[in-house]
């Protein structure tokens, strides 16, 4: 008989706290770290094999003479033990590389450079706070610089820093980082915490210090730490750039297309390059294109539905967030009412499964009183789940953003790539000194193989008030927040511009400086611009034409006025 073994049990089903939930996300994710340290050996510190008798007359005078040698501060002489640190690594699935630099690559640009490109690769980044000749932490701060200069070139990456010293005053070097990151931090760590960190919006800085370094903390210091402890401290500390629901399901999405990425590549292996080749004859080289991209994009969908991603926001995972994250009772305006509710009743709200919007709660400062919680809080309870009424208002806009929009900002196009002008696409352009924003409604086939000028339909989008009735949402290229209002009755404002594609047959924008700085602008033809605003999710756009579709194509015919509005609600 076969024996049947269980499956193992979800890390949902597992994990005993939410913080702990979300350190079995991170570690499903991390999977890299870079280490700077000029002390960095296997085992114990070289041992000095040759001496050199010293010239006559080179020995100093006195003990001020010694002091003024330029020997190395307090804590530079703590060596990494790289040993223990890589194995410790391994043993939690994480690959660590070492960079040891020589005194002339500090110098000449050359550890600078290979740390920037290493750190592109990087989850996690460890510098030691000495190192070579570079008194006061000088090379640790330059690197961090230069790597927090190279992130803000790139889309939002998320980092974090390790400063992993010998140094004594922690606090004295956690004030110097601040000084040197500037602006840059959101917030730190206070003087009476024992963890010592700070925080730059993707960036997550923790100072720790090295257990039994020269001049180290006591070994029961939360802030000392041993070289095989480090790993498993570096993976709680990334955990607090992901603890999050949502964060949560990207993390564990991008873990499961990382781990699955051989399969991905066997799957698109280069035997179908003569076969696609031959589809791009027929069909034209911007079409193919994007058809390589979505079956890629699909393939991917496969994958997260074989991890059962899902789970991550089941119901459980949501009450272990809610355990952690809500107040024991929430007081809440309902109309000319005033509700209160306890942690339970917020638990059944979020975690609930069959409601679906309807719930009948008590309110716990009148238990005899009862409300339907979708009547008084309309189109969303956020501001019961956070305490700033502004800043939940601030949440929906983003979560709405992210919904329908699949692009809003310059950083998903590198180098010199720009959007094209497409089905889903949102401009804006001027009448007169009048700011107006238009829908492209361009089925998506005939925005490619353009080989003449080509009039292309937009629907006119109203801006309006966030009280007032709206569909979409996009931030303006000066980061200002936009309600727009589409109607699938302007089908009869329909308008049309010409522009013309560019030799591979698409219309193009391009990197213009504008009264309102560098945007990119598409030119109809006689000149006049529009600024490229956004592009809408795919199926959101479908949907937005197939509604224009629809209204344009009414049958319109005389009946009975009595039979019309007997038909009527």
């Amino acid at each position: 008989m076969a024996i049947v073994q269980e499956a193992p049990l979800h890390h949902v089903d597992q994990a005993e706290n939410y913080f702990d939930l979300c350190l079995r996300a991170a570690q499903e994710f991390l999977q890299t770290i870079v280490v700077v340290d000029d002390l960095a050996t296997y085992g114990k510190a070289e041992e000095i094999t040759n001496l050199t008798v010293p010239l006559s007359g080179s020995a100093p005078d006195s003990d001020e003479e010694l002091e003024g040698s330029g020997e190395a501060e307090p804590g530079s002489g703590s060596a990494l033990n790289v040993a223990a640190l890589t194995d410790a690594s391994a043993d939690l699935g994480l690959t660590c590389a070492v960079l040891r630099p020589r005194v002339e690559e500090q110098h000449d640009g050359t550890l600078d450079r290979r740390l920037t490109k290493a750190a592109q690769r990087a989850d996690v980044l460890v510098l030691d706070w000495q190192l070579n000749d570079e008194p006061g932490g000088e090379a640790a701060l330059r690197l961090l610089s230069d790597v927090a200069a190279d992130d803000q070139r790139r889309p939002a990456r998320l980092r974090l820093v390790c400063i992993y010293t010998g140094e004594p005053d922690l606090d004295r070097v956690c004030e110097a980082v601040k000084n040197k990151l500037g602006s840059a931090v959101v917030r730190c760590s206070e003087t009476a915490d024992t963890d010592i960190w700070l925080d730059c919006g993707c960036m997550r800085v923790v100072i720790l210090s090295k257990a039994g370094g020269l001049g180290s903390l006591g070994e029961d210091s939360p802030s000392a730490v041993s070289e095989d402890k480090l790993p498993e401290r570096l993976l709680k500390e990334f955990a607090h750039l992901t603890a999050g629901l949502v964060s949560n399901v990207a993390v564990i999405a991008l873990a499961a297309v990382r781990q699955d990425a051989h399969r991905l590549l066997t799957r698109f292996g280069k035997s179908l390059d003569p076969a696609f080749l031959s589809h791009r004859f027929f069909e034209g080289g911007a079409e193919s294109e994007e058809l390589l991209v979505r079956l890629v994009a699909d393939e991917i969908k496969s994958v997260l539905d074989g991890a059962d991603v899902r789970r991550w926001t089941d119901p459980q995972a949501i009450r272990l967030w809610g355990q952690e994250n809500l107040p024991q009772s929430t007081v809440f305006s309902a109309g000319k009412a005033t509700r209160t509710l306890t942690k339970d009743s917020l638990l059944s709200v979020i975690d609930g499964e069959n409601h679906y919007g309807s719930l009948r709660l008590a309110d716990s400062a009148k238990p005899s009183e009862f409300f339907d919680l979708a009547k008084v809080s309309k189109s969303s309870i956020t501001h019961l789940l956070v305490d700033d009424p502004e800043l939940a208002a601030e949440l929906d806009y983003d979560f709405a953003r992210l919904t329908c929009l699949a692009r809003n900002d310059a950083l998903p196009f590198p180098g010199k790539r720009s959007p094209i002008l497409t089905e889903g696409t949102i401009l804006r352009g001027r009448i007169g000194q009048e700011l107006i924003y238009v829908l492209c409604a361009m089925p998506l086939c005939d925005t490619v193989r353009i080989d003449s000028p080509r009039a292309f339909p937009f629907v006119p989008l109203k801006s309006v008030g966030p009280d007032d009735r709206y569909n979409l949402v996009a931030l303006s290229p000066e980061g200002d927040r936009l309600y727009l209002a589409f109607s699938p009755k302007n089908h009869y404002d329909i308008v049309r511009h010409t522009f013309s594609g560019d030799a591979t047959g698409l219309v193009r924008s391009n990197r213009n400086r504008t009264p309102y700085g560098e945007r990119f602008v598409f030119t109809a033809s006689g000149g006049r611009p529009w600024i490229w605003i956004a592009e809408l999710r795919f199926q959101h756009a479908h949907r937005k034409l197939h509604d224009i579709g629809a209204a344009s194509s009414r049958v319109g015919l005389d009946e009975s006025h009595v039979l019309r509005m007997a038909g009527k609600d």
